[in-house]
């Protein structure tokens, strides 16, 4: 395996760390969240120039059959962090307050919806990925051939996970804030910190694995009706 490959891993799961760790705007001081925003995005701007022979054979993939989720997914991402990108300029008081421009809060408000929805594909993207990343995975740990029993035990971790997810989603009300419909619960970040980012991290490995099954459902029901249509 290329030792350039798995720096590139690294890199974009420090890029989605930033990003979560960016959602904990009330735990920082707008400076720091500024910074870590820009970081992301210097990590977000490598991974698209890392993937630009995926983007430049998007057109000839989208009239073949191709993936309809992946690409969906990543058109999805790419326009929720330009989103974000731009609002971000708008609305900055330190990186780019240089800038004689002024979004106010119509601009920060579409920055939080788009910051959301981005943490949301992110974990999408994650999940379409997971097949990949696990390969990866295995390599790197010299994990031995496929296990019964150790199936079952990751299979059993995920289920919790993404049932601790479901229940995070109503504790933060992510499904307000992917609408942007006003709120004023905020994280008390005084009573508990880690508690916002395990809920986030249990959040990301639902959407992460509703992501991934659909992904393998797509693919059964894909190869079931090819079956089909041999057989008639």
């Amino acid at each position: 395996m290329s030792p350039f490959f798995v720096i590139r891993l690294v890199l974009d799961f420090t890029a989605a760390g930033l990003l979560l760790a960016a959602l904990a705007y009330w735990w920082l001081d707008n400076t720091t969240h500024e910074l870590i925003g820009t970081g992301m995005f210097v990590l977000l701007v490598s991974h698209n120039v890392f993937n630009r022979r995926w983007w430049a054979r998007l057109p000839k993939a989208a009239r073949g059959r191709p993936s309809f989720l992946t690409i969906a997914s990543n058109i999805s991402i790419a326009l929720a962090i330009s989103a974000l990108l731009v609002t971000s300029v708008l609305i900055s008081r330190t990186v780019f307050a240089f800038l004689p421009l002024s979004g106010g809060p119509t601009a920060r408000e579409i920055h939080i919806l788009a910051a959301y929805w981005a943490f949301i594909l992110a974990a999408v993207h994650l999940g379409l990925h997971w097949s990949m990343i696990m390969v990866v995975a295995g390599k790197l740990f010299q994990v031995g051939p496929p296990n019964a029993i150790r199936t079952a035990c990751l299979r059993a971790v995920a289920g919790a996970i993404a049932a601790y997810g479901i229940h995070s989603l109503f504790v933060m009300g992510i499904g307000d804030r992917l609408m942007a419909l006003p709120s004023i619960d905020f994280w008390d970040f005084q009573e508990s910190t880690i508690g916002f980012f395990l809920h986030h991290i249990a959040i990301l490995g639902a959407c992460a694995c509703a992501a991934y099954y659909a992904a393998v459902w797509l693919r059964w029901a894909g190869a079931v009706r090819r079956m089909a249509d041999a057989g008639e």
